[in-house]
């Protein structure tokens, strides 16, 4: 790893740290964390199931902020502060930048999750121990569950980072990226009713042709999506999770490439 890439990640890093609105988006999520046994408590028979579902839809929520901000505030903080157009006139690469950039970010989106994971962690610990369930819980399948969580929020930081790096306004990646999120846990379920009777019967050729389209362009966030697994302690199939690791990582890369092929011919004038 060369010296001009672990500048960048570092200060990528102590961005990231000193920011106060990340901070706060950290905090907020810790303390819904902490009120996990009190919702838990409104069911009387699935006490931990619903505690599990409560904290990892917090997690995913606070992650996806977090993501969010901070991929946007990667690019548009230098570029207020006309620091990017310093970099760019040295004889430093623009591909070591950016990538030195977004893996700060993925350093930071790790920390995050892992502390959220603890907090959540520690009150599944004790309520499993106030409420024994039925069979014990599934903690394997809840840090799998954090990892390729971990991988939605890494593929929607680079999708964000690569608008950003052909944008001129931070609106327009944040609502890209923002739908692009919703939209790839659906793209499963639309894959499977256009191939449907159905949907061959009451749909047209050219419908037909844009659901494959976007189905293959999308990410399918739905292959990582093991809350079920977790919830209701559903054995996990370890070829299907290799596969989806190979898959995140096959397409982080193409994100990756595109944003610093895109940023390098970028003109700051």
């Amino acid at each position: 790893m060369s010296r001009q890439l672990v500048a960048f990640i570092i200060v990528a890093l102590k961005g990231g740290v000193r920011d106060r609105v990340l901070n706060a988006i950290l905090i907020v999520g810790l303390l819904l964390l902490l009120t996990t046994p009190v919702i838990a408590a409104f069911s009387m028979r699935q006490v931990l199931a619903l505690a599990t579902s409560y904290s990892l839809s917090i997690i995913g929520l606070m992650g996806l902020l977090l993501t969010l901000f901070m991929a946007i505030t990667l690019l548009a903080r230098d570029l207020e502060q006309r620091s990017v157009y310093t970099v760019c006139s040295l004889p430093i690469s623009r591909s070591s930048y950016l990538l030195g950039k977004f893996l700060g970010l993925a350093i930071l989106i790790f920390l995050a999750i892992a502390i959220l994971g603890c907090f959540s962690g520690a009150s599944l610990f004790v309520l499993e121990r106030v409420y024994p369930p039925e069979r014990p819980f599934a903690w394997g399948a809840f840090i799998i569950m954090l990892w390729y969580q971990y991988w939605v929020f890494l593929i929607v930081g680079a999708i964000t980072l690569l608008f950003s790096t052909v944008a001129t306004s931070n609106f327009l990646p944040l609502a890209l990226s923002v739908l692009i999120y919703f939209a790839s846990y659906s793209t499963e379920a639309v894959r499977y009713f256009v191939q449907s009777a159905g949907g061959q019967e009451r749909l047209g050729p050219v419908v037909k042709l844009v659901g494959r389209v976007v189905y293959w362009i999308l990410p399918n966030f739905s292959a990582f999506d093991l809350k079920a697994e977790v919830i209701y302690g559903v054995a996990m199939n370890s070829k299907e999770l290799l596969l989806t690791q190979l898959y995140g990582v096959g397409y982080l890369g193409v994100l990756l490439v595109l944003a610093m092929t895109a940023f390098s011919r970028r003109e700051f004038l």
